[in-house]
């Protein structure tokens, strides 16, 4: 991770379910957000972040998600970023990220704002 790009520890909810903490940095060339530890079940982290080949095979689109036995990784290229939107959940603050394909990921601040993260992307993903 760059020491220039901006970073915010922050939890990553997968749709699948489970909770990971890590950081996230938005650089130029789009976002990366790497596990610091996965603060839920270890079972669904195995679940979650399938053999890249698998999910590369099923429509032939960038593979957003990966791990080795040590970290999980979501990689989300600028150019395929479609949306990006502060959500709330209850008091917790979220910031939702739409790529061209439809997926989402979702990204919890838990109480504080989510403004300067929204705009950060919002300004890489700007032609």
């Amino acid at each position: 991770m760059s020491d220039k790009s901006p970073t915010w520890t922050i939890n990553y909810i997968p749709s699948e379910g489970g909770r990971y903490t890590g950081i996230l940095e938005v650089e130029p060339r789009g976002l990366r957000f790497e596990s610091l530890y996965e603060s839920s079940n270890a079972t669904v982290v195995k679940a979650i972040f399938l053999d890249v080949t698998t999910f590369a095979a099923a429509g032939g689109h960038s593979v957003y998600r990966y791990s080795n036995e040590e970290t999980a990784t979501v990689d989300l290229p600028a150019a395929e970023i479609a949306a990006v939107i502060a959500a709330k959940k209850g008091v917790m603050k979220r910031t939702i990220v739409t790529m061209t394909n439809g997926e989402e990921f979702v990204f919890d601040y838990g109480m504080l704002s989510v403004k300067k993260l929204v705009s950060a992307i919002e300004a890489i993903t700007v032609t």
